[in-house]
């Protein structure tokens, strides 16, 4: 069981948006904190040093300001709400069902809440059209990030299956269109492959419905820093997606069941049900997976030197450590930077970047 009553916590200056393929223009919005592939704002010249190979990456700093009073928790922790209404249906009604959990997660301290896919018909509109504007009303009374998947209408007819991430203050903070739309939605294929947003509390990515299926898309998060993956659907996932989370150890927030997932992979017990449908969970993504490989030594320091601060489970199969922040104020990763011990997603990536070099290179391990 996972422990309850995870907030957030850290904090980015801006939303920003890592699209996998360019991105085409959009009349109806304007992205300023749009990135390239690479990263890198448009128009901006990164001030990251570069990195050599072997070099440690860790997580990104975010930052230290609290929302919501987390700054009394520890770790870094995010209240989620996956609003399971159903697909489609005579959008008014379904909009007024919408707003009304909304209002109960907003209630509830939630921090980002996800409806399902196209959960109001399938009546196409913009990006910022009627339904998206009812929704970030909500978003911005309660100081909560919003996933408002709709029918997207977009420039020279065509329309897509969108997902629209609405931020704490109601503005358009970025979309996602389905990459592998099922057969017969009648809609156009997006060409913009996976993309990651920075929110205040972690980086999230959002999938849709039938890429549940399609392993690339799922492991193209995990290369893109991907913390928390939302996935708004028609039905619940199931088996396939605890595996995605375990594998590339983030979190998934399926909506279509509630069956909210750790990063393990194992489905969350703990999870509130303020009403039919929706389904409310805390995650804190401090918690950090360390391969044994190499760390044992700077774990077990880690340990010494902050005891009664980082608790550890050894996942002896697994071959990993499991640690976790006990105390406000302290957080792993921060730990893991400062005793140079790389963490799993790291160690994986770094590993196949270097070894399929080697493999170009007809060099040996």
């Amino acid at each position: 069981m996972i422990a309850s009553n995870w907030s957030t916590i850290t904090a980015v200056a801006a939303v920003s948006i890592v699209a996998g393929l360019p991105r085409p223009a959009v009349a109806d919005q304007v992205f300023p904190s749009a990135t390239d592939a690479s990263g890198v704002a448009i128009g901006q010249t990164s001030s990251r040093p570069e990195e050599s190979p072997g070099q440690l990456r860790g997580s990104p700093d975010r930052g230290k300001t609290y929302p919501r009073g987390a700054k009394n928790l520890p770790g870094r922790q995010v209240k989620v709400s996956a609003i399971a209404i159903g697909t489609g249906g005579e959008h008014d009604q379904k909009l007024k069902l919408a707003l009304e959990h909304l209002q109960t997660a907003g209630s509830l301290g939630v921090d980002i809440a996800c409806l399902p896919e196209e959960f109001a018909g399938s009546q196409a509109e913009p990006v910022s059209g009627p339904t998206t504007l009812t929704v970030a009303e909500l978003a911005r009374k309660h100081h909560m990030y919003v996933i408002c998947p709709i029918r997207e209408q977009a420039e020279q007819g065509r329309q897509y299956n969108t997902a629209v991430l609405i931020d704490r203050q109601g503005r358009v903070a970025g979309y996602y269109r389905k990459v592998f739309v099922f057969w017969g939605e009648g809609l156009n294929l997006s060409e913009e492959g996976v993309k990651v947003f920075d929110t205040d509390f972690g980086r999230i990515s959002i999938l849709t419905c039938f890429d549940a299926n399609f392993a690339e898309l799922w492991q193209d998060a995990d290369q893109r820093g991907a913390e928390i993956v939302f996935w708004p659907s028609a039905y619940g996932g199931g088996m396939p997606l605890n595996g995605y989370a375990m594998c590339h150890n983030y979190c998934i927030v399926p909506v279509g069941r509630g069956n909210i997932i750790d990063a393990t992979g194992r489905t969350i017990e703990a999870v509130e049900q303020p009403c039919p449908g929706q389904f409310v969970a805390t995650l804190d993504l401090d918690r950090t997976i360390v391969h044994k490989n190499f760390t044992g030594t700077k774990v077990a320091q880690l340990l010494r030197e902050h005891k009664g601060e980082v608790e550890m489970k050894d996942c002896e199969l697994e071959g990993w450590y499991m640690l976790w922040s006990v105390k406000p104020g302290v957080r792993v990763r921060d730990l893991c930077r400062q005793y140079e011990i790389e963490i799993l997603r790291d160690y994986r990536h770094r590993s196949r970047a270097q070894i399929n070099q080697t493999r170009k290179d007809k060099g040996k391990i």
